[in-house]
């Protein structure tokens, strides 16, 4: 059964002027599924009809989900809503033979999401510059012992993690709230506004070629990568491993008076030398310059609501040495550098970043480009390095998700980017959940380096 959603908008809503930057620099879709165990409230709490009713309720309040983004005589990129789009979101219904248990028993395998059905392909790739799509798409398994699965998928213009988990969370409460008979509450927005000047120095982070789109600039990287030879596994390690960790660099001697590190500066010195060692032994790589990026909200440094709708995400790159990441003796040296590339990006840089790119899609639309975000992309993707990258989701609501029945006891992303891993929290809060993918070979290497294994333990194989 599939619902979309289109025949239930409101007739009216304001446009949105979108003079932001990253939002439409992830032109990718990015999948997320979250598992609820059986339960007799199942039934009464998470129905086809309560689900469909409430999320209609958000979604009338959210008219930036049904937006297209356009180009206008003045130069500036707006927001328009049409109630008539073809890109509005979807929810489908599925009655699944596979069980709840059977999926715990296996650990939540992401195969095993794709082979029972419950995923949502997207028709045209994950890398897409069509605005043709949904921007999101939900997906609601009725497992065959009572459990469910809720698989989502959203286009980064507008979702980034902690946007699509907000909103997820949002749906839920507005659930409860219309089971109480009370007014839902709209979700928040969080975009970033440009001060529209002109002159802001270019951010070392960003590129443009106007020769090729993101899809291309993307099939374009030095090191091809072979879709069918990749290899997603999900870890644990341990919360309080990392701040051992971290509590051995603070005391390295490398820190002046008054610095610091983060546990996610730490835990992301420690994946990069684990993974690059991976990809050095199992010779997926040649030997050479690596980029470590992080993904920064630029939420909190700009101001913006912290659970808003909005991907104001900026890519944090470290260029590091392969010898110096492969070295463990290393690892203190290269959280303290991904720190300090961290501490560059005040809401005073960013600010400007946003200003360039704002002035920049102006002039590509003036040169006759319509769709200028098609041909900015962040450096670590257009790079001669091997580029390797860490985003820590530790902070953010994935499992606040309750509809009244409970939350998700599990929570898998379903990303398929090499040298890409996305660290989630323990339902707990009392470990990390390292969803890491890798080409085949190495992600053998990294199974069998002692080193890691002695930190982390796999959860599931794909």
């Amino acid at each position: 059964m599939r619902i979309d959603m289109g025949g239930h908008l409101p007739k009216e809503a304001v446009s949105w002027t979108a003079t932001t930057s990253t939002l439409f620099m992830l032109p990718l879709y990015k999948p997320v599924i979250q598992f609820y165990k059986p339960s007799p409230l199942n039934d009464m709490c998470m129905s086809r009809d309560v689900l469909r009713q409430s999320l209609i309720a958000v979604l009338s309040k959210c008219p930036l989900v049904f937006a297209r983004v356009t180009a206008q005589p003045d130069r500036s990129l707006v927001l328009e809503y049409n109630p008539e789009n073809s890109n509005n979101p979807v929810l489908e219904f599925n009655n699944a033979t596979v069980s709840y248990a059977d999926l715990e028993t296996r650990g939540f395998r992401l195969s095993d999401v794709s082979s029972n059905g419950l995923n949502m392909p997207v028709e045209d790739g994950m890398f897409t510059e069509s605005f043709e799509s949904p921007l999101l798409k939900f997906k609601v398994s009725f497992l065959s012992d009572g459990g469910i699965a809720l698989y989502s998928t959203r286009h980064h213009v507008l979702f980034d993690g902690n946007a699509l988990f907000s909103f997820v969370s949002n749906w839920a409460r507005c659930t409860r709230m219309l089971a109480q008979n009370q007014v839902p509450i709209p979700p928040e927005m969080s975009l970033v506004q440009c001060l529209n000047k002109t002159g802001s120095p270019k951010p070392a982070e960003i590129t443009v070629d106007t020769t090729q789109a993101f899809s291309g600039i993307v099939a374009a990287i030095k090191h091809a990568m072979d879709p069918n030879n990749m290899r997603s596994c999900v870890f644990s390690i341990a919360a309080s491993e990392i701040k051992r960790l971290k509590q051995q660099t603070m005391d390295s001697g490398l820190l002046l008076q008054g610095e610091w590190v983060s546990s996610n500066n730490v835990l992301t010195a420690f994946i990069a030398h684990h993974i690059t060692r991976a990809n050095m032994d199992a010779c997926v790589y040649e030997r050479g310059p690596w980029v470590v990026y992080n993904s920064l909200d630029m939420r909190r440094l700009l101001g913006l609501p912290l659970r808003g709708i909005g991907s104001p995400l900026f890519t944090v790159n470290c260029l590091v040495s392969c010898d110096e990441l492969m070295d463990a003796k290393h690892i203190f040296q290269v959280a303290y550098r991904v720190r300090k590339c961290v501490e560059r990006c005040t809401n005073g840089y960013l600010q400007d970043a946003n200003d360039w790119i704002a002035a920049s899609y102006k002039e590509l639309v003036k040169d006759g480009i319509q769709e200028p975000w098609n041909h900015m992309s962040f450096t670590m993707l257009d790079s001669n390095a091997c580029n390797l990258g860490v985003s820590c989701m530790d902070k953010i609501p994935v499992y606040d998700a309750d509809f009244g029945a409970g939350r998700p006891e599990m929570v898998r992303s379903l990303d398929n980017i090499s040298n890409y891993v996305i660290a989630l929290p323990s339902p707990q809060s009392d470990a990390y959940h390292l969803h890491v993918c890798l080409e085949g070979p190495a992600m053998d290497a990294l199974m069998a380096d002692p080193g890691w294994n002695s930190l982390c333990s796999l959860m599931c194989d794909s």
